[in-house]
């Protein structure tokens, strides 16, 4: 191990099944917003074969040695130390990594989640909201159900108060009987996305995070609407 030292400071849920963990770093971690971290538990209280390091992209702006990570719990033992150990537990922080940053220049940018790949996301917007960059940022993101949807409240409210976000969230789970939900319900394909990105699709860059049959799917509907593999970014979040 050699990261930058640090602690778990906080947690939170924030959907069903899905935690918010505020890491704090030994010292200021300067990243871009988009980028990720490799996480490694010092002594977790749990541990089993799968090893006490994980990845995780950032869901929150840069701001000093808060990072925040969020993440389904899925009952392994590193999730289970992050959700049950003592506040405090140490950690060593790796990175950052990646490349699905803004680009300099003011280019629209397409963002397609699924489930839990929405926190590169979610910072993302956020920085560019404190910044008050002239970026276009469209941020589609698909769960089966509202309750499953991290950060939801929080990003549809930046999205009536920020024009240059927009925020559309798509619910494609069976909806019960006397569901409240009335938004989109589509699966992010070639239609939806026909119907939100008008015109010239290689204009925009597209970002895609999520889980591997829906990078699969997404890239292959964004082929079939004539967007270049140049034009995307994409981040795959495997076992999660």
């Amino acid at each position: 191990m050699g990261g930058r030292k640090g602690r778990l400071a906080s947690r939170e849920q924030v959907a069903e099944g899905t935690w918010a963990f505020q890491l704090e770093a030994d010292g200021a971690f300067e990243y871009a917003a988009g980028q990720s971290v490799d996480v490694t538990l010092v002594d977790p209280p749990f541990r089993d074969d799968a090893g006490e390091k994980r990845a995780f992209s950032l869901a929150a702006a840069p701001d000093g040695p808060r990072l925040l990570i969020a993440s389904r719990l899925r009952g392994s033992a590193f999730k289970r130390s992050l959700a049950e150990g003592p506040l405090g537990l140490r950690v060593e922080i790796e990175g950052p990594f990646g490349e699905m940053t803004l680009p300099e220049s003011p280019a629209p940018v397409v963002m397609l989640a699924g489930g839990i790949g929405i926190t590169p996301f979610r910072a993302i917007a956020q920085d560019a909201i404190a910044r008050r960059l002239p970026h276009p940022l469209l941020l589609v993101h698909s769960s089966r159900a509202p309750g499953e949807a991290p950060f939801l409240a929080e990003l549809s409210a930046w999205s009536a108060a920020h024009p240059a976000f927009r925020y559309v969230p798509t619910m494609t789970g069976a909806a019960p009987a006397g569901a409240a939900w009335t938004g989109e319900r589509r699966r992010i394909e070639a239609g939806l996305l026909a119907d939100l990105v008008p015109g010239d699709r290689n204009a925009p860059l597209w970002f895609l995070a999520g889980p591997d049959r829906f990078i699969q799917g997404v890239g292959a509907a964004l082929l079939e609407l004539g967007v270049a593999m140049g034009r995307m970014r994409m981040e795959q979040f495997s076992g999660y």
